[in-house]
């Protein structure tokens, strides 16, 4: 993993990134991320009355699915938009402000531990896996999805390859775990938090939408599109909407993007 990265400043992008997309979240980005959710819990082994955390919540889908399994979860975000939407959409639900790299709860407090896409955000995951260890009751379980190899994100390189194309490469602040996909690293990973029997795998997952219309707009969101010249931002959503034909499935659109499932047990006492 690369260590050229600054934990601030990845949290500080990370943030003002996601918040930007809180309002559009479910329209968008959901139609992919939430075909993580079904996996994940269950290698977690969530079920019926199990008390769950779910890191990095954004709108509280895998909160929400975790409660309709019989669990108890509660969901946390460094993004007060975006847990202004979890609220608004599941009321009856917890949902708590804080950071994945320094967790809020007592230790022992849940039976699972579990965060959708989040591992890779943060500019210290050895330090989340910690915290999820901590937190996590003896004989409980973790489980993270992360992007597999960038070569097969087909559904981000539609977008990003149209950028690059009439804008340029942007150089992101990032973490150590963008673009990791050597399975090896996250076995190590876990056994250093102190985790055993841990499982890593690929999913093969695809942005599914009826139209191209949500695909964009979530772009739009997350890219802030709108500071880009006029011209260049229609060149960068012409090509992305004649290039998303290869992707033309029935009525709508399907994109590969797979990602890697990570779990693992906190040894028993």
């Amino acid at each position: 993993m690369a260590e050229s990265f600054d934990p601030e400043e990845v949290a500080r992008f990370e943030n003002e990134t996601w918040s930007r997309c809180a309002e559009g979240y479910m329209d968008g980005f959901c139609r992919l991320l939430g075909q993580g959710v079904g996996p994940l819990l269950e290698a977690a082994c969530v079920g019926a009355g199990h008390r769950v955390l779910d890191i990095g919540t954004g709108p509280g889908v895998v909160a929400r699915e975790a409660a309709a399994r019989g669990a108890e979860p509660v969901g946390l975000d460094f993004s007060e938009p975006m847990l202004s939407q979890a609220r608004r959409l599941h009321p009856g639900l917890e949902f708590r402000h804080g950071a994945a790299e320094a967790l809020p709860f007592d230790d022992g407090a849940f039976d699972a531990v579990v965060g959708n896409f989040v591992l890779h955000h943060s500019g210290e995951p050895d330090r989340v896996l910690g915290e999820a260890f901590r937190v996590v009751r003896p004989g409980g379980r973790m489980a993270f999805t992360v992007w597999a190899d960038p070569r097969k994100l087909e559904a981000f390189g539609l977008f990003f390859s149209a950028v690059q194309e009439h804008a340029g490469a942007a150089e992101l602040p990032h973490g150590p775990l963008f673009g990791v996909s050597d399975f090896d690293t996250y076995h190590s990973m876990a056994r250093r938090a102190g985790f055993g029997d841990s499982q890593v795998r690929e999913l093969e997952i695809a942005w599914l939408t009826p139209t191209i219309d949500s695909f964009l707009d979530a772009f739009r969101d997350w890219a802030d599109l709108g500071a880009f010249p006029p011209a260049v931002r229609e060149a960068i959503e012409s090509t992305v909407r004649e290039r998303a034909e290869a992707y033309r499935c029935g009525d709508g659109y399907s994109m590969p993007n797979p990602a890697i499932l990570v779990a693992a047990a906190r040894p028993a006492a």
